[in-house]
């Protein structure tokens, strides 16, 4: 009789918040056919990749880091033009943005969902971007990327609270933390640059528009900007839509703009979170490349990971699609 999780190998961050080592314990005993890796470095996971034969599915188990350090590594280890294997996210961190917007709803129903599955896993295709090298699911730059900063400063600070690590704490990381700083630094100029080919932006409606002469070096948007980015996943953590769109286009960047004032967007918390549109001072496009230029540094996260501050940042779409697990389909 074959074992629950036969051909899964699982990646549990051994950094987990939520206990890594215990939790990589706990999924071994529920999923005994499943290898199952603790892992602390870049050269870890990759020498464990290289080690896997035919696998059924790779899944990470921790945050959108650990899901990110995975497919970087996915790319490192397999040679381009060859397809990655069936990939996917167990929620183990703070946000598990890319998990949940895969389906995934608690790391135990997954486990089980994953006992409860012979044969090849229910996929669906997935586009990935890239930005300073890095492949994921998400970046951008402004509030967003100090919003993160913030809140992980704010779980840094009080470890034990729940309240800290809650969507509670994740707002008010945003009133008291970020919202001052936005005041007394102001808002940024952008300017969003095309590198690609095609640009397609939404309508009041919801209905995709391909923009009319527009080729590389054309200027998207030229303004001030609240906050900027990039995804291919329409999460940003805790069921925050900030990307509704996102998945709309398969091949294609959802790249956005908000330029309201700090004052307008507390307001609009309520809109953003939902993913509501129209938004007042919310601009949309899909693109396969863009640059974006500010008028002073701006603290840029990939993947809800702070890599500093930049004054020119690049987003393109990743040649490399994925079939990552749906969770709905299991």
């Amino acid at each position: 009789m074959t074992e629950a999780g036969q051909g899964i190998y699982i990646l549990v961050n051994a950094n987990a918040k939520r206990g890594g080592r215990r939790i990589a314990v706990q999924i071994a005993r529920a999923l005994p056919g499943a290898s199952v890796r603790l892992t602390r470095t870049t050269q870890e996971i990759d020498g464990w990749l290289r080690s896997i034969r035919t696998p059924r599915g790779i899944l990470s188990a921790g945050g959108d880091g650990s899901a990110v350090a995975l497919l970087n590594a996915l790319d490192r280890v397999i040679p381009k033009g060859e397809p990655l294997p069936t990939v996917g996210a167990l929620p183990l961190g703070t946000g598990n943005a890319w998990a949940h917007a895969l389906g995934a709803r608690s790391l135990d129903k997954c486990v089980r969902a994953l006992a409860r599955t012979s044969g090849p896993l229910p996929t669906k295709r997935y586009a990935l971007l890239e930005s300073g090298g890095v492949s994921t699911f998400f970046a951008g730059c402004g509030w967003d990327a100090q919003i993160l900063d913030d809140f992980r400063q704010q779980v840094s600070a009080s470890p034990s609270s729940r309240l800290a690590k809650s969507v509670w704490g994740y707002l008010l990381a945003v009133a008291l933390r970020t919202a001052p700083k936005t005041l007394i630094r102001g808002r940024p100029h952008v300017i969003v640059e095309n590198l690609g080919s095609d640009v397609y932006t939404i309508t009041p409606s919801g209905k995709l528009v391909r923009m009319e002469g527009v080729r590389r070096g054309t200027v998207l948007y030229d303004g001030i900007a609240s906050a900027a980015g990039a995804a291919t996943c329409p999460e940003y953590g805790y069921g925050c839509r900030i990307y509704p769109f996102a998945e709309r286009l398969l091949g294609f960047i959802n790249v956005r703009v908000y330029d309201r004032k700090v004052k307008d967007a507390i307001f609009d918390i309520p809109k953003l979170w939902r993913g509501e549109h129209p938004l007042e001072g919310m601009t949309d496009w899909f693109a396969t490349e863009v640059r974006m230029t500010f008028s002073r540094p701006l603290p840029l996260q990939i993947g809800g990971e702070a890599v500093g501050s930049r004054l020119t940042v690049e987003y393109k779409i990743s040649p490399r699609e994925v079939a990552a697990v749906d969770w709905r389909m299991m």
